[in-house]
């Protein structure tokens, strides 16, 4: 029975996670959620910006997610990173992380954030 118990307690445990999802509706109330204070995502979304998700992973402080930007305020977002090798992928460096974005056509941004 103790197995049956530790077996069952060592389950539970490995299926816990330490990723926090976050979804703001708006830049505004990702702002007031101070979710660019605490160095998730940068600062340097455009206002406009909509739908944003974020899964952060507090285990190893990485983070990965997405949201939409309207065209009128893709360029200046883009002109902010460097482009990568890859098509439609730029980064952003900020201390000692760096954040990885993919554009699509139709505004979607995804992210990845880890450390240099």
């Amino acid at each position: 029975m103790k197995v049956i118990s530790l077996l069952s307690a060592l389950l539970l445990l490995a299926g816990c996670s330490d990723a926090v999802t976050n979804q703001y509706a708006t830049y505004a109330e990702a702002q007031q959620d101070n979710l660019f204070e605490r160095g998730w995502l940068p600062d340097i979304l455009p206002e406009s910006t909509i739908d944003i998700e974020v899964v952060n992973n507090l285990d190893n402080n990485t983070s990965h997610g997405g949201f939409l930007i309207e065209n009128s305020g893709l360029q200046a977002f883009l002109q902010q990173m460097k482009p990568t090798d890859s098509d439609n992928q730029y980064r952003f460096v900020e201390g000692d992380h760096v954040w990885t974005f993919t554009v699509n056509n139709d505004g979607l941004v995804t992210y990845k954030l880890g450390d240099l």
